[in-house]
Order: structure tokens, then sequence, then C-alpha cells
């Protein structure tokens, strides 16, 4: 340790001291104490390398057996969101209770017009490509979603052609007249136009038993939609359509006239163009939209897969089916020019956003590649025998032990790997390389008198240099992600856990592993042997004088630390600081917070584009939910559902309800039945409720907005009701505070009619409004307990509460200097941001502990000792960035958002942490800078004591050095050959 500090009466005048406040004290325990311990432990390992290695060795196999119990966890739900949310609860209850059956398919064509024949004509071939997809199980009839048509003549379809109307008028003939309806159809060709006001319910007008038997004659038709339907996907008529034809048709078909029920085929449309008149007269895009069926007998028999997009389990025929519907749709060989495809799956979004963090994972490799030479340059010398090659492996063998042991261990008690953990590498090759900096630094900094010890001792006196030093980055990074994995959000806590591990992981192997390969190096340096082939001893061997030149060194201890402390460079420094800090200030009260799912897909996708797509041709979509009913529909709360509906339809944030429950009204309404009448019985609601799910008005809330007992009949009553669901809209939402305001309004509509069975709403977006309610409270609470953790553990390590707090600040100011750069880059306050903020902590506290550690055990004047810091420890900081900038540079080009925020975040995280840790903390400690560590080890010795503790021996015991530190044998034989070391560079230090 260093005795010199600044005398109390003037605090530029060097003094002896010994601790006088208890804080001081602990200083000297702690701070000895630990310095003692990597002595010895350095010593150990020079002594023994190939037995720390193999221990090493040994633990990493042991912890990586972990990884048989390796869980990925890839469904959103399960990583974004806090377990304990009202919408995990409500999927939870929806997937026991109201499992979802159906899943839908959708592309989007643009062209300059899609109402023309060209592009109806291509609509129709992928309507053909997606029928002709097959698979060894699955065909498109066999997944497709089916629903009952209403037969042709009843709603009197527009013909085809003249034979094709013939033979649908004669069957329809034939079986209206078995059903006794013969009178009721129409003799002649029906018109082109039928406005939905003249289509009949036939429920209203025929007894039950005669509805019920023309019903069962009905046949069912996959569900797809598009306005192709307008013309019943017949080839040969629309190749005959006129463009005034198609015009006409669009604005005046009401029906499907393929199933039957009222259709508004404009909303297929987008980018309208309306004449004087309101009617359309051209547009932008179309939509087309497949439902499919999932087969829940085949999932309860364990044949399913999940879908990590959606969290749903789907059946393996349906899942394999939607890739084969992919590959038809996005076949680009027979697409006419002038006419793009956005296609969205719905399995699309767990395939692509999975294959992008893959897929990316190869800048991992390619960064490792690039760190591996920059490390070679900076550890070695250009000559055969100091070169570092194998060494330089070693560290970044030590990341890649680090990974497995941190994925082992984690495996082993059931923790899951998120995406976001695939950043993780790239953090400990970062924290990996600083270290090994550091402790090389500390090598090259031995002064004269430790240079002549044995190589044992000198390696000792190394890693007590180095060990504070990474003892206190590391175990406050630790500290940092520890605290971060009390959050609430599962990514972030899995990826703290993973990262808490890691991180002490890298600290054990750099300072073990890597030590001990150093130690081995440093024989074969010493040796004269090739710096890669080992076996090779070069004779007669001197360094070429150009190799001996250490540029970085040079250029902080002669340049840099001389021009950074003059006055007006102070000046500037503080200045410049000030303007930065007050410009950053204004920049991160601008930061969002908003979160999108899309992010996680990468801007070339297909997916990527479809969203982008919609948001251009239909900004008026809002976001669609659900209000779940659990065994609660009766007459007693029909009443609560009626307020509530009229509550909902009232809502500035709600812009379409789309109920059975209103339906229902408005059916028996038309039959003069009011269903809130008081003397309704349950059997009678029943009863009307029955009926109503089997007329054209109300048959598709039938299948898709129940659960039943048991089996639906036309002709009885409706079974007890299990469950039941209402659709709404939300309008277009912007910004997260209007998202949060609409999704608690309508929470607290439901709760306000105190319903008394399940009732809840639920909506797949709602999953990131839950986040967004408490993603900011979340990052501040981690935030401020992980900044309380490093300074508490700064405090403690380097044990002097003015040079923990000027390293707090550096933090501090640093955060807000990134915040800002988020903001300008168009980043956001979202879940991966949250937790690279957090890991942001971690790491550019180590730039400025690094330098405040160092100014500690300078002896001098403040200027002196800052000039001395800088010196000593600068050019371990700027090549412990610069690498760890090296490390993830690649990732600026990824696709994938959460290796993108990640660079981002990380290269202000480097530049501003640098800045502050290199430039503006020591200026601020040559001007405030607190005295250096006091310690009574060396206080009042006189050099008579120490030699008579260490006297000289009569033989040299190194053989490459001729050493003028020497150890009697009679202290040798005591064990006290390191404390004679210690005390003796003490003397010099004096």
């Amino acid at each position: 340790m260093k005795g010199i500090t600044e005398g109390p009466g003037s605090p530029n005048t060097p003094g002896i001291t010994k601790p006088q406040s208890l804080l001081g004290r602990l200083s000297l325990g702690i701070v000895t104490g630990l310095e003692s311990f990597f002595y010895r432990y350095g010593c150990a390992i020079a002594r023994y390398p190939v037995a720390f290695i193999m221990l090493c060795m040994v633990l990493t196999a042991v912890f990586s057996i972990g990884l048989m119990k390796f869980t990925l966890e890839e469904r959103p739900f399960k990583l974004w969101i806090p377990q304990d949310s009202d919408f995990i609860k409500v999927m939870e209850w929806q997937k026991r209770n109201f499992p979802t059956k159906f899943r839908l398919q959708t592309v989007i064509y643009e062209a300059d017009n899609v109402l023309n024949k060209t592009v109806l004509l291509e609509m129709l071939r992928v309507h053909e490509a997606v029928v002709n997809a097959k698979t060894e199980k699955a065909t498109w009839s066999s997944v497709c979603a089916k629903m009952p048509t209403i037969k042709n003549s009843l709603f009197g379809r527009r013909k085809r052609s003249a034979n094709q109307e013939k033979l649908r008028m004669s069957d329809a003939s034939s079986t209206l007249h078995m059903s006794g309806l013969s009178s009721e159809v129409p003799q002649a060709s029906v018109k082109r136009k039928r406005s939905v006001d003249e289509v009949k319910d036939w429920s209203t007008i025929l007894s039950r038993d005669m509805y019920c038997s023309a019903l069962e004659d009905m046949s069912q038709e996959c569900i797809e939609h598009s306005i192709l339907e307008i013309w019943e996907y017949d080839y040969e008529y629309i190749n005959s359509l006129e463009p005034e034809d198609i015009i006409d048709d669009i604005n005046n078909i009401k029906t499907s006239p393929v199933f039957g029920f009222p259709t508004n085929f404009t909303d297929y449309l987008g980018k309208v163009e309306r004449n004087s008149e309101g009617q359309i007269v051209r547009a932008g895009a179309s939509r087309q939209l497949w439902v499919t069926s999932i087969n829940l007998t085949a999932i309860n028999d364990g044949d399913y897969v999940d879908d990590t997009g959606t969290g749903m389990e789907v059946d393996t025929a349906s899942f394999e089916w939607e890739k084969e519907l992919i590959k038809a749709v996005l076949d680009e060989a027979k697409r006419p020019d002038g006419i793009s495809l956005y296609l969205m799956a719905a399995s699309s979004f767990g395939m692509i956003s999975g294959d992008t963090i893959i897929g990316d994972a190869q800048y991992l490799a390619i960064g490792f590649g690039v760190v591996f030479i920059y490390i070679q340059v900076m550890l070695g010398k250009f000559n055969m025998v100091e070169q570092r090659p194998v060494l330089s492996l070693m560290g970044l063998i030590c990341v890649g032990m680090s990974i497995f042991v941190s994925y082992g261990i984690c495996s082993v008690f059931g923790e899951p790997f998120g995406p976001v953990n695939n950043v993780l590498p790239f953090l400990l090759l970062g924290l990996g390389i600083d270290d090994m900096f550091v402790i090389m630094q500390a090598w090259n900094n031995l002064k004269d008198e430790e240079r002549k010890l044995k190589l044992t001792q000198r390696i000792g006196c190394a890693l007590k240099h180095a060990g504070v030093s990474i003892t206190v980055t590391s175990l406050t990074d630790f500290a940092a992600f520890a605290i971060g994995s009390s959050t609430v959000l599962p990514a972030l806590k899995s990826f703290c856990i993973y990262a808490a591990v890691g991180i002490a992981a890298v600290y054990f192997f750099q300072a073990t592993f890597f030590v001990a390969w150093f130690a081995l190096d440093q024989r074969r340096l010493e040796d004269h042997r090739h710096g890669f082939f080992w076996c090779w001893k070069i004779k007669n061997w001197t360094p070429n004088h150009c190799s001996q030149k250490d540029l970085c060194q040079t250029f902080f201890g002669e340049v840099y630390a001389k021009i950074l402390f003059k006055l007006p460079v102070k000046i500037c420094v503080l200045g410049l600081t000030a303007v930065l800090i007050s410009v950053s200030a204004w920049g991160l009260s601008t930061l969002r917070q908003e979160f999108k799912p899309i992010w996680f897909l990468p801007q070339s996708s297909y997916l990527f584009k479809f969203f982008m797509k919609q948001e251009q041709y239909y900004p008026t979509v809002g976001e669609r939910g659900t209000i779940y009913f659990g065994d609660m529909i009766n007459i007693e709360e029909l009443p609560k559902i009626d307020d509530l509906m009229e509550n909902m339809k009232n809502n500035s944030y709600i812009s379409e309800v789309d109920s059975w429950y209103l339906k229902y009204k408005q059916y028996w309404k038309k039959q003069s039945v009011d269903v809130l009448e008081p003397n309704q019985t349950e059997q009678k609601f029943l009863d009307h409720l029955g009926k109503f799910l089997h007329s054209p008005s109300g048959s598709r809330y039938r299948v898709s907005n129940f659960v039943f007992n048991d089996t639906v009949s036309c002709t009885e009553p409706a079974p007890y009701i299990l469950a039941s669901s209402i659709e709404y809209k939300h309008l277009p939402l912007s910004s997260s505070w209007e998202k949060i305001t609409a999704m608690d309004q309508l929470k607290e509509m439901i709760l306000s009619q105190n319903f008394s069975g399940f009732v809840r709403s639920y909506a797949r977006v709602y999953s990131g409004w839950e986040t967004d309610k408490i993603i900011e409270m979340e990052l501040y609470r981690n935030m401020g307990l992980a900044m309380l953790v490093v300074f508490l553990v700064t405090l403690l390590l380097i044990a002097n509460l003015a040079a923990s707090l000027m390293v707090l600040l550096c933090v501090l100011l640093t955060l807000i200097e990134v915040g800002a750069l988020m903001a300008w880059w168009g980043l956001t306050i979202d879940t991966v941001s949250c937790i690279d903020i957090v890991l942001a902590i971690g790491l550019c506290v180590d730039y400025a502990a690094h330098v405040a550690h160092a100014f500690m055990i300078q002896p001098g004047t403040r200027d002196q000792r800052a000039r001395n810091a800088v010196a000593n420890i600068g050019p371990a900081v700027l090549n412990g960035g610069f690498s760890t900038f090296l490390a993830f540079v690649f990732l600026a080009n990824s696709d994938s958002h959460v290796f993108s925020t990640f660079f981002k975040i990380f290269f202000g995280v480097v530049l501003f942490g640098l800045y502050h840790g290199l430039v503006f903390l020591p200026v601020l400690l040559s001007m405030a800078g607190p005295q250096p560590y006091p310690t009574s080890m060396y206080d009042h010795r006189n050099p008579t004591e120490e030699e008579e503790m260490c006297p000289k021996p009569v033989e040299e015991s190194d053989d490459h050095h001729d050493n003028s530190t020497h150890i009697s044998p009679q202290i040798v034989q005591n064990g006290e050959p390191e404390k004679c070391a210690m005390l003796t560079v003490g003397k010099e230090e004096v």
C-alpha cells in the first residue's frame, strides 16, 4: 500500500497520517486485506499454474452439465409483462375456459388502383394457391374454419352465368319446395344491385321447425373474406368484368353472395378515393383474409406446438399448413408488375423474431475475432518472442467459460433463457476484456524493485495492484444485476440473473485462469521462446527497438496527463461537461415511453413491411379486444350487461362494440319483444337465445362467442352458458398515456357493474399496455436501487465517501447523456431499453471506479496523484472501453430490435463513460479529490527495521534477474517472503 497522504494542515503538503475515522480504519482493513489476499493468490497461481488451469476447466465442465436443463423462453407473455398482471390472469382464464379456436392469415395488395381486373385476377390466383396448399396431414379444407351459407335464392345472388344461375335456382327451388317455401322463391333473374334492407330474415318469417329444417340443408364454406366474394371467386365472370362493373358492384353489393350475411366490402379497401357523390372510384390497397381453426382435440392429445409469437398452442397439422400458406402466398414468380403483396400469417411473428435473434448471433463470432486481434496488438509486442497470441486467446476463452457457467448454473435452477439474454456474451466479453487489461496494466506498472523479484512474486504484486480494482468493478456490476433481478418484468429478471452469475464467473476466471496462463506465457517469454510455437527457443534473441515502444502508455504518460491538468484545459473540461449535461437534460425530457411488438421484427422482413402498410392504408383500424363473461349469463345480469354496453358505446376511446347482446336485442325488438321484461324466466331467455343464434344476424356469434355445456340445437333452447364473450374495438391511439387510460377506463366500467361472476376485458395489445403502465416506474426503481448498491459497494471497497460520490456522479451524468442519445436516436423506454440501462449502470461505473481507485493509492499532491492515476490506469480503461465497443460494433447492422438497441445504448455508455472516467473525473479529482488511503503498515518504520525483517541472502534466487531485493533463508523458512516483498515495495513508495 501507498502510505503518502496530504497533511491535514495543507492539502498539498505530503505527510504521513494514520486513519482517524471509522471509515478510514475500515478502508485500511479492507484494502490491505484484499491486497494481501490477491498477492498470496497470485503467487500461488504462478507457482502452480497448471493445477489452477485444470481447476477452472473442471469447474466449467461441472457447471455446464446444467445445460441439460436449458430452457428457451420465447413466448412474449412470459417475457415482457409481469406474471401477476391482470392480462396474465385473464389470459390463463381464457385458455382454460374459452380456448381460442381460430387463427387469422391476412394479405394486403398494393397497386395504383386495386379496383381493376388485373389485381382481381392476381387476388384470385393467390386464392387458388392457398386453397391448393397442403401438407401430408392437412389441406385448406381440413384446417379452415367453416360457417353455414344462407341459400342462394333466399338472398338473391347476382348471377354469374346463365347456366350456373339456372342450376342454383333449380337447387334452391327444390330445397325450399321441400321446406314449403317455394312460393317465396323469385323466378326471374336477380338484379345486380341489392341493398341490405332488401334481405329477408327468414328466421322471423317462418316457423321455427320450417326454418331449422331449411337451415340443416345449408352447406358450410371455408371462411375467406375479400372483395372477391362479390363475384364468388368466379374466374370467367371476373375476367369478363368491365371497369364500371367493378365500381358499380363495390358501391352497391351489401351482402356476401358466398355466405349470405350483410357485409361492408369497403372495409377491405385502403386509400379509398370517392367522387362528388360519395361513390368509391379507386383504391390503393385491398385486404384478403383466411381463417383457420385449431384442432382442440389434437391439442388435448398432446399433438401441438407452442406458437411463440401469439403464445397459443396450435395443433401440429395446422401449424405446418401455415408454413405452406406462407410459401404459396410469397411466391412472386407469377405476380404481375405493379402489384405488391404483404403477408401476415398467424405464425409469422414467432418464426421471424426468433430467427432474427438467432441469425444475428453471428455477430458474436465476428466480434470475438476482431477483439482477439485488438487484444493481441495491445498485449503483445511486434517481435517473435514478446507477442502473446496464446494469452490473448486464453483471455477470450475465459469469457466463453463464463458463458457456459452462467447458462449451466441458471438452467439448473430452472431460470428460462429469454431472447434479450443473447446480448449477454457481448456484455461478458466487454467486462472480461476490461479485467484482462487492468491485470496487464498492473504488470506493466510494476516498480523497479518489484521487477527484480522472482516471477511468482512479480505476478503476486501485479495481481495485488489489479485485484482490488477488478473486485470493485466486478462487485458493483454483480450488485447492480442482482438488484435488477428483483424486477417484476420476467425478461429483465432472467437477464439480470444470467448476467450476475456470468459476471462472477468471468471475474473468477480472469483472476485465475488468465493469470495462470499469463504465468506460463511469461515463463515462455523470459526463456526466449516463440510467442506462438512455444517449443521453439530463439537463441541470442534481442528485441528490436521499435517493438519496445508502448504508444498508448507513452501517450497517456507523456502527452495526455501533462495537457489535461493545465488550468485552461481544466476550465474547458468543466465548461464542456456543463454544456453537455445541460443539452442532455433537455434531450432526456423528450424521451418517450412506448413499446410495439413489431420492433422485434427485422425491417427487411415481410411481416414488418405488412405492419407498415397496414398503418399506411388502414390507419383508422383500432386495437380489438374481448370482454369475457364466465358462468354468469342469466336474466339477473342482463340489465348490467345492457348498462355496460351503453357505457362502452359512449366511451371516448372505444369506436365499435360488436356484441351478441346488442344484436340479440335488435333481433327481438323487430319482433316487438322486450328482452328485459321483468317476468322473463331463465328458460324463456335460453329459448330466445337459441333461436337468435341460428338466425342470419346471430349465427356467427354461436361458434365464436359462446361456450355451452351441451350441443346447441336449432329447434331447442340454448344449453346452459359456461362462458361468453363480446368484442370491441378501440379508436386508433398514439401515446402510451392514451392507451393506458383507455384500458383503465374499460376495466373501471366493468368493475362498476359488480357482476356476480368472472367478467374481464382482454386484448392482446394489453400485454404491452400493462407493461407501459409500470415500465417507467420499474425503470426508475431498478436504476435507483442499482445506483444505491453500486454506491455502497464502491464506498465499501474504495472506502472513501468523497471518491465514491464522485464515481456515482459520473455514473449519473453518463446515464443522463445516454438517455438523451436514446431520444435523439429514436429509441423509447421499453423493456429492452430498460434492461440495457440497468446493464449500463454496471458497465459505466467501471471506467470511473478504476480511475478513482488508482487516484486513492497515489502519493503526492492532488494534481500529481490525478496525473499518475491517468498515466497508470488510463491505457487499461481506454483499451477496455474500446475493446468493448469493438465487441458489439457489428451489431449496428443488425435487424434485431434487441441487438440494435443494445448497440445504440452501449455506444453511448462507452463514449460518455470514457469521457467522464478519463476526462471529467481526473479533472474533478485534481481540484477536489480526497486524501489518499491512510495506512499504518509502513507508518514510523525506519530502514533499519526493514533490514532486520528482510536481510539480504547470500545467493540470488532468480535465474533471469540481478535482484537487488533479497530475502533471508530464515524468513523464507518462516513463510514470510511475501510480507518482506510487500514491505520492500512499501519502502520504495514511501
